[in-house]
């Protein structure tokens, strides 16, 4: 389960680059803006969008990874890959369509798009149906979060930090009775 851990970590870096590059283009654009249909404003939103991504995959992976070590749930780091993929396309899917359609609605269809995607793929790598559902939930109310806080802009730091709190809180009350170190195979000292 340590090997699991530090693949699932490396994996988090790789997206953090891959999230800052689509942030890199996001800035381009808006800075030269890119589409007639997009204000300035809407650039921000979308670089915001960004910039909160990589928590959002961070919350992905832990829950995927939580899920494994207390339901006894089987993730190959392939299809953390995938999953990752699919979370950061996100980002391309909303970038490109904004500059055609505005950002709210580009939100709501890259976010349907990815959920929906998501959900598809997760029947097969989930063992019950009931784990794709709450996985799909999960990442519906994280899409939904997500887009409050970039449309927030006085309270975004405050509601943010609040969620965080409470996800926090929900990984040490779910985790508080695992012995870590038998699961990683390791003893007590």
């Amino acid at each position: 389960m340590t090997k699991k851990l530090w693949s699932v970590l490396g994996l988090c870096l790789v997206f953090a680059v891959v999230l800052f590059a689509i942030y890199g283009l996001a800035e381009q654009r808006g800075y030269y803006q890119s589409s007639t249909l997009l204000d300035a404003e809407d650039y921000r939103m979308i670089i915001r969008s960004v910039k909160y991504g990589m928590v959002l995959v961070v919350l992905v992976f832990a829950s995927f990874f939580l899920s494994e070590v207390l339901q006894e749930w089987r993730i190959h780091p392939m299809q953390y890959l995938l999953v990752g993929a699919a979370l950061s396309i996100f980002y391309l899917l909303l970038l490109s369509l904004a500059e055609h359609i505005g950002f709210t609605a580009a939100y709501c269809i890259g976010a349907f798009a990815c959920i929906s995607l998501l959900c598809w793929y997760l029947h097969f790598v989930l063992a019950t149906t009931r784990g794709v559902y709450m996985m799909t939930a999960l990442l519906a109310a994280a899409y939904g979060a997500m887009f409050v806080l970039v449309k927030m802009q006085q309270y975004n730091l405050l509601v943010g930090s609040c969620l965080l709190f409470a996800a926090l809180f929900a990984v040490m009350y779910y985790t508080r009775e695992i012995d870590w170190y038998a699961l990683g195979g390791e003893a007590k000292d």
